[in-house]
């Protein structure tokens, strides 16, 4: 799978250093995988992905990283004859408090 941008999971670990290894961790995990549906994620990823709906009906999936300290809000593009060339667009990367406030279910 290409990530698309990284540019913000650099900015990410900028401002939370202490996350940089397990972010580090969970870039190798997605640039192998070659998933083709919701459930090679979960397999994949376990307890630390979900799948949430948004304001304006959009699905996107969430990824918990460093520990439940920040949450990857991103788009998975599952390419059934390519898998390995699928995309994951990272839509937001926050905190945990805020992604509980949820501003961004507005938003995406």
């Amino acid at each position: 799978m290409r990530i698309i941008s990284e540019k913000k999971l650099d900015d990410l670990w900028k401002r939370y250093p202490r996350t940089k290894n397990e972010l580090m961790l969970w870039i190798s995990i997605v640039r192998a995988a070659a998933w083709t549906s919701p459930a090679d994620i979960k397999g994949a990823l376990g307890h630390r992905v979900d799948f949430v709906r948004t304001n304006n009906g959009n699905t996107v999936t969430v990824i918990d990283v460093a520990n439940n300290k920040l949450r990857l809000i991103t788009a998975v593009h599952y390419l059934d004859r390519y898998p390995v060339k699928g995309r994951v667009y990272i839509l937001r990367a926050l905190n945990h408090s805020d992604y509980d406030k949820g501003d961004w279910k507005d938003e995406l």
